[in-house]
């Protein structure tokens, strides 16, 4: 909670301090004033008193009572006073107002009190007689062996309205002392209070990131000192913040260009930095997972037992881990004990590799290695054991010899197609630096679909199967005519193959979002789902047994994938179980051109 500003503490308290003290002042002098006021009209109300003592004394010894009070009011008339001589019984004789007769006794007045006990008596009081406040004062004097009183008596009304009048101008000056201790207040906490201003906004302004502003101190020496030292913390502020942003910014360049995941999680497993690659691969976003706890980022158990594992054991770690959502990923994870500054563990770093890629690399090598050892072994082991029966003595029997003969002369023929395929493989395959890109023109389609469909004619005739051909004549697309052509000669074979007799193979060349697409849709027995994603891998049969029975080399939807990719392109296939399936190539820079 914020207090007040300094400025409105210094001037209250210099204001207060000084309307107070004039307060004091002001309330301290009318009293001495009227102090003083009340001892002088005592003493002349006391000499008064005295000055007619011989004259009552005598008048008295006289038995002369009205004497005294023709003395009382000729005297009180004369010095403006009011006068009462009162008997030790406490009976009147004498008054300068009212007649003696009609007084009440006054022996129980204070001041008459006071002057039976030998001392003068005083007392302000309102008068029963005249019904307004008095100040009296009663001088004892002896009648025999008691006292007497001569009371002399002073209107305080009068007293009080000049005192009044002097107070009125006591306080105006008072009143305008204050204003002007206000004034000097403000002029005085401004002095002190700006020069701490201008100090507490430079600091903001410090603290805002703005290090390279300097404060100034003003002419105070300790506020000066104050702004020196803040202008050195400042300083030594801008260069380490300096250094660290730079090394902050080289960390997260270097995070950041990484290929690899980077994660970073303290002690007590709530993340400390994740790059984005790691981001990434664990499908989160880098900023928001930082200060979060590994339990709330990741889902992945394997990964979370992993990282457990290496905030446990400060020994390096590494696993291969795979996480499964839409896709199977293989990660190759190594962790190390994260240290700090002085030298002790504060967490773990762990580093994420994704080599899903190079798995599949390395399945699909092994699988190409026993694929074409399988498919190279099965007719060159079916040539030696006819070559063998024909060296034990089959080569005599002519009718014998010439049907092996025959079946070798299939097996090798089986082998050069298999050789054609891979050495067609590999030279679209090949870089452009390793051997010369194939020629490409703007051609119309549809004699290369009249080509491949001669070719495969008489096989489908064979088969009973018939083909039919839908094509833009206007439709081109840049080629290379002899590539695409065998593109679509292996579609052709494959949907003949593995269509029944009286079924329709059908193709098709259209325009789509200036591709050429070609469509060759068959009605044959169609593919399992979980085969079409290895379906154009080389040696990849569906039913191998059925592939090899109708002569194919496993090679033919591998090199249609080649040459769709040479040609900038993509081949997919759809395929439903027991309805067929459909082969789509797509080529992009097509057009409509007329015709010849």
């Amino acid at each position: 909670m914020r207090g007040k500003r300094l400025f409105w503490r210094l001037f209250w308290s210099y204001f207060w301090i000084a309307l107070a003290a004039l307060a004091l002042t002001a309330w301290y002098g009318a009293g001495s004033l009227r102090q003083f006021y009340l001892a002088d009209i005592d003493a002349k109300l006391e000499a008064r008193a005295r000055l007619l003592i011989p004259d009552v004394q005598r008048f008295i010894e006289q038995s002369d009572f009205d004497a005294v009070d023709q003395l009382c009011k000729q005297r009180g008339k004369t010095v403006d006073t009011r006068i009462t001589v009162v008997l030790p019984s406490g009976k009147v004789i004498g008054d300068t107002e009212h007649d003696p007769a009609t007084m009440e006794n006054h022996a129980e007045r204070p001041e008459i009190l006071g002057a039976f006990g030998g001392r003068v008596g005083r007392s302000i009081r309102p008068s029963t007689t005249l019904g307004e406040s008095l100040r009296y004062v009663a001088v004892p004097f002896r009648i025999g062996d008691s006292w007497a009183a001569i009371r002399t008596s002073f209107r305080v009304t009068a007293l009080d309205r000049s005192l009044g009048v002097v107070s009125s101008y006591f306080f105006l000056n008072a009143a305008f002392a204050a204003v002007l201790v206000g004034l000097v207040s403000l002029w005085v906490s401004r002095r002190i209070s700006r020069p701490l201003e201008e100090l507490e906004a430079g600091a903001q302004r410090l603290a805002k990131g703005e290090l390279h502003h300097r404060v100034q101190g003003g002419r105070v020496a300790e506020i000066a000192s104050l702004a020196d030292a803040l202008n050195r913390m400042a300083a030594q502020w801008a260069d380490r913040v300096e250094i660290i942003l730079r090394q902050q910014n080289e960390q997260e360049a270097m995070l950041t260009s990484m290929t690899e995941g980077v994660l970073a999680v303290d002690g007590c497993g709530t993340v400390i930095t994740m790059n984005p690659s790691c981001a990434r691969l664990l499908g989160v976003d880098a900023a928001d997972p930082r200060g979060r706890t590994i339990h709330e980022v990741i889902r992945k158990p394997e990964l979370l037992q992993f990282v457990e594992a290496a905030l446990v054991d400060s020994a390096p770690l590494e696993r291969e881990i795979e996480l499964i959502d839409h896709e199977t990923r293989t990660l190759d994870a190594h962790a190390t004990t994260l240290v700090g500054a002085e030298g002790k563990p504060i967490g773990a770093l762990v580093i994420l590799r994704d080599v899903t890629q190079l798995r599949r690399l390395e399945n699909v090598r092994r699988d190409f290695v026993a694929n074409v050892s399988h498919e190279l072994r099965t007719p060159i082991t079916s040539i030696k054991g006819f070559v063998e029966t024909l060296l034990d003595g089959a080569l005599e029997d002519e009718n014998s010899a010439r049907r092996f003969l025959e079946i070798i002369a299939r097996q090798v023929n089986r082998l050069d197609a298999i050789i054609e395929d891979l050495l067609m493989l590999s030279r679209l395959e090949k870089s452009p630096d390793d051997v010369p890109a194939p020629q490409f023109s703007t051609v119309e389609i549809r004699p290369m679909l009249a080509g491949a469909l001669e070719m495969c004619q008489k096989h489908a005739e064979e088969k009973q199967i018939e083909i039919q051909c839908q094509c833009d004549p206007t439709l081109a697309v840049p080629m290379n005519s002899h590539l695409l052509e065998q593109a679509v000669v292996n579609l052709l074979n494959n949907a003949i193959k593995f269509s029944e007799p009286g079924t329709t193979v059908h193709v098709q060349a259209v325009l789509e979002d200036s591709e050429a697409v070609i469509r060759v849709k068959d009605e044959g027995c169609g593919i399992e789902r979980r085969h079409l994603p290895r379906l154009f891998e080389r040696f990849y049969r569906v039913d191998k047994a059925r592939s090899r029975q109708l002569g194919g080399t496993g090679l033919g939807l591998a090199i249609v994938k080649h040459i769709a990719r040479a040609h900038g392109g993509t081949v997919d296939v759809e395929s439903v179980v027991g309805q067929g399936s459909t082969f789509t190539i797509r080529l992009p820079g097509a057009s409509q051109v007329g015709t010849a």
